[in-house]
């Protein structure tokens, strides 16, 4: 089954917001956000995500990417939207018990976290070199 995710890309100052995870004492990165529910639209879904994960309001705006990635056995399979978003308010506590903390890094830090999936890399170029375009994306799957 294919998972559907919604991400949001919220870089500020030459920072990007990223949602910290540490599942089985590992540590890895996300861009802030999750799954689509039942009758749930992308948008809101985000809107929810971004409200659970770092206490924040945000404006939705552009689809920047559409990312795929398998898993190399095929037991999982993600679907994950990217959207430009900016923040109403700072950023709080997170009410997700899977996100530890919600924190601003470098845009360049994007090229050394472990980010999921796998596009840290393509991110920190296009925010850095200013590339706004749409762009499909498939994403090494990270362990």
């Amino acid at each position: 089954m294919v998972r559907v995710r919604v991400a949001a890309l919220i870089v500020r100052d030459r920072r990007v917001l990223l949602a910290r995870h540490v599942k089985h004492g590992r540590t890895s990165y996300l861009l802030p956000g999750g799954g689509i529910e039942t009758r749930e639209t992308a948008i809101e879904a985000l809107t929810r995500e971004l409200r659970e994960e770092a206490s924040a309001a945000v404006t939705i705006g552009a689809l920047r990417y559409v990312v795929e990635a398998i898993a190399p056995d095929g037991s999982k399979h993600l679907l994950q939207l990217i959207f430009e978003a900016t923040l109403a308010n700072e950023v709080g506590p997170s009410t997700d018990p899977r996100v530890v903390a919600c924190e601003w890094h470098d845009v360049a830090a994007l090229r050394t976290l472990t980010i999921h999936p796998g596009v840290g890399q393509r991110l920190a170029a296009d925010v850095e070199s200013g590339d706004a375009a749409v762009d499909y994306v498939t994403a090494p799957w990270i362990v």
